[in-house]
């Protein structure tokens, strides 16, 4: 499966700081449901290694690592770095999986 995914520039120079700072060489992306209510939820982790059927996408001079299972929630999403006073960190967005929910939990 071929899996579009789009790294913005910042994310590409975390990703490049990450390598620099922790010795990162590939990262884990997971997608997936975040609660019963069908909305979809991220997460990022370092990754010793990829399994033989993981995709692996360029992203500096890190590789990030994707599970067959989690790419088609991936796929048209944007990997974007985030650094503000209340907040900073990796953010994915991705306009083709916007799932509403009804719980109330998730804004």
């Amino acid at each position: 499966m071929a899996l579009e995914l789009t790294i913005t520039d910042k994310a590409t120079q975390a990703f490049n700081h990450l390598a620099d700072e922790r010795g990162a060489t590939y990262v884990r992306v997971w997608a997936g449901q975040a609660c019963g209510c069908g909305r979809i939820g991220y997460r990022m982790a370092l990754e010793d290694a990829p399994a033989p059927e993981d995709l692996l996408i360029p992203a500096g001079v890190v590789q990030l690592v994707v599970a067959p299972e989690s790419a088609p929630l991936l796929d048209g999403g944007v990997i974007d770095y985030v650094d503000e006073p209340m907040q900073s960190g990796f953010t994915i967005h991705n306009p083709n999986n916007q799932t509403s929910c009804g719980c109330g939990g998730h804004h």
